[in-house]
């Protein structure tokens, strides 16, 4: 009887211990700031680990341009760089107009 408890116990503990690993943060980057907000709050990022930094205005129309660290776990502090438009998000709508404004 105490060899099936024990092994009841140490499956259990074994499953949580499983459950924790691989854990991170989702990444962000491209979302609006309010949408960034709240894919890390339903990771179980606490508010107080998530710094804003760079342009300040609308959480609905500030993007997010770097979140950093990258693949944080949920308990750790990050930080999430934010503007209006981010320099490689222009580049990009550079080379999709130049692309889709050809004719065929």
């Amino acid at each position: 009887m105490r060899y099936g408890l024990f092994s009841a116990v140490s499956a259990v503990l074994v499953l949580s211990l499983l459950a924790g690993c691989g854990q991170s943060t989702p990444d962000t980057e491209g979302q609006t700031l309010a949408q960034a907000q709240q894919s890390l709050r339903d990771a179980g990022v606490s508010e107080s680990n998530i710094n804003v930094a760079g342009e300040s205005g609308d959480p609905n129309s500030l993007i997010v341009c770097d979140h950093d660290p990258d693949n944080a776990d949920p308990s750790e502090p990050l930080t999430l760089q934010v503007a209006q438009d981010c320099p490689d998000d222009d580049g990009k709508k550079k080379k999709k107009k130049k692309s889709s404004s050809k004719r065929r």
